[in-house]
């Protein structure tokens, strides 16, 4: 089993489920639309069986192109776990004239090899 990462992304009454698994090029990760509010990208690069780091953007959707507000970095070593564990804390994001609230979690499965 490879790791993976499974974030939990609310805005407003939506919730999207995200799952990432590791990645070589973190620039052919896509950004998921959460609303037509925001876009959420979460990135795990490494090698097979190895997580180098996690990163996790978050952008306020505009007009005018995306602003982003939130970056979150988490680097190595990475627990090895046979159980899901807790990465981030409940994180809400306020963006916008008003304030718009954005909520996110994420949980890391990293079994070991």
């Amino acid at each position: 089993m490879q790791p993976e990462l499974r974030c939990k992304v609310t805005y407003a009454s939506t919730t999207v489920s995200l799952q990432t698994h590791i990645v070589v090029d973190p620039y052919s990760v896509p950004e998921t639309d959460i609303e037509g509010r925001f876009r959420f990208k979460a990135v795990m690069v490494g090698k097979p069986g190895k997580i180098d780091y996690i990163k996790l953007y978050a952008y306020l959707q505009r007009d005018g192109g995306d602003i982003p507000v939130h970056q979150a970095s988490y680097t190595g070593p990475f627990a090895y776990s046979p159980q899901v564990y807790k990465l981030t804390p409940d994180n809400l994001l306020y963006a916008g004239e008003l304030e718009r609230i954005l909520q996110y979690a994420c949980d890391l499965y990293n079994p070991p090899q």
